[in-house]
């Protein structure tokens, strides 16, 4: 993977870090920056050269907002990751269950382990911007009585100890993060995989025969996503992600989708995360 100075959501031990710890070179500079926007801003105003953005998980589904900044800021998807994801209940040492009276994490880490929590209804939950900052913060203070849900390997970096592990509502949790870069004009002759975001038509029928030219084209819609538009009120885009073998029959997609849409614009032209 090339090195590249890339903006992440969180801090060192969040899963964004984690991702970059996998699957790029160790000598990759990270950004880290506080919410989603900041991640896209730095991108936009040349701060970074790429940006890793989570922007679905296979318990939450997708992050609407995330694909909403993606939109808004004409940004490419250029790589996607799937991170399979462990949330474990750390502390300060020597704390037991139920010496927590307060979690804090990313209300997507929250929302993931909400069977866990609901068995434990003396604790209450506060949402934080990251996964690893609540626990980073908790080491400096020295705060008893609170925990975070973090990644596996977080606690060791701070120094505290994993009071309840793997606390994910189930353990075939998984997030996809994409690598969004500025647009260019060369295109990627090994993708094999579309993310697209479309406005139909006002016609009857419109979105059935979308699906049939998909299928007849031989793509594997891999996903299918309603997004508000903004200025149209009770109106809905579409976003869709489909595989295919040959990028002829993405362009073929393409042509019938200009004639069908009255928005039409590709979000990313990339080599699936998925073998």
């Amino acid at each position: 993977m090339q090195n590249l100075k890339i903006a992440i959501q969180g801090i060192e031990g969040s899963n964004h870090h984690k991702v970059i710890r996998d699957y790029f070179e160790a000598e990759t500079q990270i950004k880290a920056c506080a919410t989603f926007r900041e991640v896209v801003y730095a991108l936009v105003n040349n701060q970074v050269e790429a940006s890793l953005m989570a922007i679905e998980n296979s318990i939450a589904g997708s992050i609407l907002p995330n694909y909403r900044l993606l939109i808004d800021a004409n940004l490419q998807i250029t790589q996607e990751f799937y991170l399979n994801i462990s949330h474990n209940l750390v502390a300060l040492p020597n704390q037991s269950l139920n010496d927590i009276t307060q979690v804090k994490s990313h209300q997507m880490a929250l929302h993931q382990c909400g069977n866990f929590f609901s068995k434990h209804p003396h604790i209450k939950l506060i949402e934080d911007v990251d996964t690893a900052l609540p626990a980073k913060l908790i080491a400096k203070n020295q705060q008893k009585n609170l925990a975070a849900l973090v990644p596996n390997g977080t606690a060791e970096l701070f120094g505290l100890e994993v009071i309840q592990p793997n606390v994910q509502d189930t353990n075939t949790n998984e997030t996809r993060f994409v690598l969004l870069k500025k647009p260019t004009q060369t295109e990627n002759q090994d993708a094999n995989k579309a993310t697209l975001h479309f406005e139909l038509k006002h016609e009857q029928g419109n979105l059935a025969n979308l699906l049939t030219t998909m299928s007849e084209l031989g793509m594997n819609l891999t996903k299918i996503q309603s997004i508000p538009i903004a200025h149209k009120q009770w109106n809905y885009a579409f976003i869709v992600d489909v595989r295919f073998k040959h990028i002829r029959d993405y362009k073929k997609l393409i042509r019938v989708l200009n004639a069908s849409t009255e928005v039409i614009q590709t979000l990313g032209l990339y080599k699936s995360g998925r073998t």
